[in-house]
């Protein structure tokens, strides 16, 4: 990547939800534990938040996409109670992106992960998919 990446570390986003029952374990299926915020939803917070770093800071035709994603949610939250998430940039090398992410409620931490996300250029990475996937066409 010739362009250059307009992030530092230590940068910072935070993403703040009120639980309702669209983040609630049952709405992906999990009966029994309807009250209780899901995993599912978390994850989907702490990628946003994540995202949000990079924001306007990569060159233009580039997105990030993930590699590796760790996430340990240690304890329940409600549906109606705040989740705030805030991911933070602890490490660039080269095109390589690794964030850092805690999550609270109103009690508490409740969950923290890391994420590596690439910087790739938008039409390269759309170009290579479609390629992999002419394989399929070939099979028939």
């Amino acid at each position: 990547m010739r362009e250059q990446i307009n992030l530092q570390e230590g940068m910072s986003y935070t993403v703040q939800k009120r639980v309702d029952y669209g983040d609630m374990a049952v709405s992906f299926g999990r009966k029994g534990v309807e009250t209780l915020f899901s995993t599912t939803a978390l994850s989907r917070m702490m990628i946003k938040a994540a995202l949000e770093v990079t924001g306007d800071n990569l060159p233009k035709g580039y997105i990030t996409v993930a590699k590796k994603f760790e996430l340990s949610h240690e304890k329940p939250t409600l549906q109606g109670m705040t989740v705030t998430i805030k991911a933070v940039l602890e490490k660039i090398e080269g095109n390589v992106l690794i964030f850092k992410v805690i999550c609270y409620d109103e009690l508490g931490e409740i969950a923290f992960g890391r994420m590596e996300r690439h910087v790739v250029n938008k039409q390269a990475l759309i170009e290579r998919a479609k390629k992999r996937a002419d394989i399929l066409q070939r099979r028939s």
